[in-house]
């Protein structure tokens, strides 16, 4: 018998949509910072880490690599600027998910954590902004922090999972996510991975990556807790 089932959810596209919110708070902040609007059709955000976003931004206005100073400056002045973009741009909470994290909340069995490409600053404006930070336990989520790469967060996942709570093999582990970096990130640290087409990639997309289980929206709270309570690993 499984001791926990512990959740760790995307953001962008998974819980919440902001309007492009992050997009307009970055293109500003590479203006400022380098004199340059970012170009963004040439550069890959959907399912990336926010240090990944600002690498390509700075080596596409720049010509040259980015140093991790240059990242980690154009992600500070980034979160400085997200929260008015997030006033003025029209985001929304996707369906069912406010419903199934206060239904899964009440349960002692279950654990809510975040696996995202944002920082830990960028995660609480958002999820703070949007009213569902109440449901989550920040300080055992994995944030991308000093990480480009969203398997390496999802490493840092599982030494979380490690040191809270023991062997990750004795509880259900499970990654949901909007994108087929979700999906493989959550593979790769042997998690159940639930891919939701409510972002930019369609089920069928998603489906070729073959998740645990794909869904064109989530179910409501009693079909969602009654697929993970009859899962095994």
């Amino acid at each position: 018998m499984r001791l926990l089932k512990i959740l760790f959810w995307d953001i962008d596209g998974t819980l919440i949509r902001t309007g492009k919110a992050g997009l307009y708070a970055f293109a500003q902040a590479t203006t400022e910072l380098w004199g340059k609007a970012a170009a963004f059709e040439n550069i890959a955000t959907a399912g990336m880490t926010d240090n990944y976003i600002a690498r390509q931004i700075i080596e596409v206005s720049s010509g040259r690599e980015a140093s991790w100073s240059e990242i980690d400056s154009l992600c500070r002045r980034y979160e400085e600027l997200l929260m008015p973009e997030l006033t003025v741009r029209k985001g929304e909470v996707l369906p069912e998910v406010a419903n199934i994290l206060a239904c899964l909340q009440e349960r002692q069995d279950y654990k809510l954590l975040l696996l995202t490409g944002n920082s830990r600053a960028g995660a609480q404006i958002k999820l703070n902004y949007y009213g569902l930070h109440k449901y989550f336990d920040f300080d055992r989520s994995a944030f991308a922090e000093q990480y480009e790469k969203r398997d390496d967060i999802a490493g840092r996942a599982l030494e979380i999972v490690r040191s809270n709570w023991g062997d990750p093999r004795e509880h259900g582990i499970y990654v949901i996510g909007d994108t087929p970096h979700d999906i493989a990130c959550g593979k790769s640290i042997g998690a159940h991975t639930i891919a939701i087409a409510t972002g930019t990639y369609s089920l069928d997309q998603l489906q070729f990556c073959y998740p645990w289980w794909g869904v064109e929206t989530l179910p409501d709270a009693q079909t969602f807790e009654t697929k993970i309570a009859a899962s095994r690993l």
